[in-house]
């Protein structure tokens, strides 16, 4: 044997990330061995997040439970399993000898620590693995060495000892050494050129390629370049939206850039399981170019979709484009760090704590260019809304809804009579005030509800003539109107108009006040509560279908002005009207009494319309129940009658 001062002899300093991947890679082997993998409770639990985060949400079968919250919480125990792997490893791996020395005989692999010679065999030796930080050696008995590149003059020794190893053990490397990976801070005039190249990049990245690590040109202004593009970006599409006359939201910048600090400590994070923590700059980079390849084209398709039949898929196609760069982003790290296959599972977590944290900030919703407030026009559109922030309004609201209802007269016995609430939701737009007021008057005038109806109405320049539309007010005039009509042989007309949302909630929205949510199921159970049996109700919202089947009973006819999957169209500040609204109230109504046969003029008249102008078919929805009919009759003819 020659003396360790031989040339023949090459000192080895492991380093801690080193001896943690050793025993990591042992780890792994053993599991191949025992056909153990404890490893796969570890997307187990990140499932099963996803899955409760699903079934407790607002549309799953427990309603009010924070499903976010649940899935953070699921993460967070995948994220603590996965740490507590990673300190039963480190403590292995501090038993581990971080300098040794070895030479290659013709027997085998003499190694020479502290405690003295081992002689290992050739034939002891399992499988070779290579990386950028050098070669991973596997013994017999599940155990490893790894001789970092950094123990030899230059790539052309590292390369001609691992021969020499292939050759002897008669192994072959599972990988070539793959080409270092070059880290210039500075590139001068090239900068462009680099960008273009960290675009190609992005490119080979967002397709899985295995050229993509190789293409990059990595340093710390190429970073900054592209997080400037994909604000350039991003300001190119609130401008397409809101348009020129819009202005700069400085405010905005502190939210977009938050992005990039996620980014920079996910990649940190998950670097701990790489021996190559140098290539962190790598890995921000990976993940910006990534990002922005796949989010260009996506915010281009979002801009020129959006007022088309095709905009009900763009939900869809957001969660989409959310799981793939999410995929995206795990393999770039993968192959950016070089992890090894038992610490994959870190970027897994650290790119799901990324989406998450980005996703609860509602980081994406910041705008750089938002509609201008500061003109004659919109200052007034602004100013509005000081009427609702007077302290006067909190003293004037009870005194208001309390009014309201001492107006409603009782009902007649033997007279069947039609009792109106009708209800705007959404403050920020006046088509709901003056849709709501129209009907008022229409009902008065068609249906002779004078001292039978009600207003509730979310609007800032009515704050101190109406009572507003909370759920409490809602209840109130409920259960009011409950208790004065003859139960048996009254009608309750009640429509509600504002904006809905695919979960199928009815937006009461008054700032900057807060009301309680308005849900089918909630309505319901008001309705209920106030025992009023017959029941006629229109609900016009996008989404509004959603309320058919929770309302639908025999003694309730219910309108909604578009299906559950679908949006209704028209409402804009300006209109008077929204398209149902229009069609129903003021051209179907105004020429018949009976409400049925409103609907199905006014479902023709909205169907040409939205074809007119090249919008999908909202569909509304009715459902008619049996008991109800023949008030509805009697209702239609003394509607006719004038009486």
């Amino acid at each position: 044997m020659s003396d360790t001062t031989s040339p023949d002899w090459i000192r080895i300093e492991n380093n801690s990330a080193e001896r943690l991947q050793l025993v990591g890679a042992c780890t792994v082997r053993l599991q191949r061995t025992t056909r153990s993998r404890p490893w796969v409770l570890l997307p187990v639990w990140l499932a099963l997040g996803l899955f409760l985060g699903w079934l407790f949400d607002e549309e799953g079968l427990l309603a009010g439970v924070n499903g976010q919250a649940l899935a953070i919480f699921a993460l967070l125990i995948c994220g603590l399993q996965f740490l507590v792997m990673r300190l039963q490893m480190k403590r292995l791996a501090a038993d581990l000898p971080a300098t040794f020395s070895l030479a290659l005989e013709e027997e085998g692999v003499v190694i020479d620590t502290q405690l003295g010679y081992s002689h290992i065999p050739w034939s002891a030796l399992q499988g070779i693995e290579c990386n950028s930080g050098g070669a991973l050696i596997y013994q017999k008995g599940c155990r490893a060495f790894f001789v970092p590149r950094r123990s030899f003059a230059d790539d052309a020794d590292f390369s001609a000892w691992l021969r020499s190893v292939e050759s002897c053990s008669g192994l072959k490397a599972s990988a070539s050494p793959p080409l270092p990976l070059s880290l210039p801070e500075k590139r001068g005039l090239r900068a462009l050129e680099d960008l273009a190249q960290n675009l190609k990049a992005g490119f080979l990245f967002a397709f899985f390629h295995s050229e993509a690590v190789a293409t990059l040109r990595v340093s710390i202004l190429q970073i900054v370049l592209l997080q400037v593009l994909g604000l350039l970006i991003g300001l190119g599409y609130d401008l397409h939206m809101v348009g020129f006359d819009g202005r700069l939201n400085a405010y905005a910048l502190p939210y977009q850039s938050f992005s990039v600090l996620c980014v920079l400590l996910c990649a940190w994070a998950v670097s701990n399981c790489s021996t190559l923590q140098g290539r962190i700059p790598a890995a921000v980079l990976a993940l910006l170019a990534s990002g922005l390849v796949i989010q260009a084209p996506i915010l281009l398709a979002f801009a020129l979709l959006q007022s088309t039949p095709a905009a009900q898929y763009l939900e869809a196609l957001n969660g989409i484009v959310l799981l793939w760069m999410a995929l995206v982003s795990i393999v770039a790290l993968v192959r950016t760090l070089e992890l090894p296959a038992d610490q994959r599972m870190g970027a897994v977590l650290g790119v799901s704590f990324m989406y998450v944290v980005a996703l609860s900030l509602n980081l994406g919703q910041a705008r750089l260019w938002v509609p201008d407030y500061s003109g004659q026009e919109n200052a007034n559109a602004t100013n509005r809304w000081e009427a609702a922030t007077d302290e006067g309004v909190l003293y004037a609201q009870p005194a208001l809804l309390e009014r309201a209802l001492a107006a409603i007269r009782p009902g007649r016995a033997g007279v069947p009579e039609l009792y109106l609430l009708a209800l705007g939701g959404y403050g920020a737009q006046d088509v709901f005030r003056r849709e709501v007021e129209s009907v008022e008057a229409l009902f008065a005038e068609r249906f002779n509800t004078q001292g039978r109806s009600v207003v509730l109405l979310n609007n800032p320049a009515t704050v101190q003539e109406r009572p507003v539309a909370s759920t409490i007010a809602l209840q109130r005039a409920l259960s009011d109107i409950g208790r004065k009509m003859n139960r048996e042989e009254d009608v309750l007309f009640l429509f509600m108009t504002s904006h809905g949302a695919a979960d199928h909630h009815f937006s009461l929205d008054l700032w900057p006040f807060r009301f309680g949510e308005l849900t089918p199921q909630s309505l319901r159970a008001a309705l209920d509560e106030a025992g009023i049996q017959n029941r006629v109700i229109v609900v016009s919202a996008c989404y509004s279908g959603g309320f058919v089947e929770p309302l639908q009973d025999a003694h309730t006819l219910v309108m909604t002005a578009s299906r559950a999957d679908r949006n209704s169209h028209g409402c804009s500040h300006a209109a008077d009207w929204t398209f149902f609204g229009k069609a129903y109230f003021d051209e179907a109504l105004r020429q018949s009494h009976s409400f049925t046969a409103a609907f199905e003029q006014a479902r023709q008249s909205v169907a040409r319309r939205e074809k007119e102008e090249g919008l999908e078919a909202s569909e509304p929805q009715i459902s008619v129940g049996a008991a109800i009919q023949p008030l509805l009759n009697t209702l239609e003819k003394t509607g006719a009658r004038g009486l």
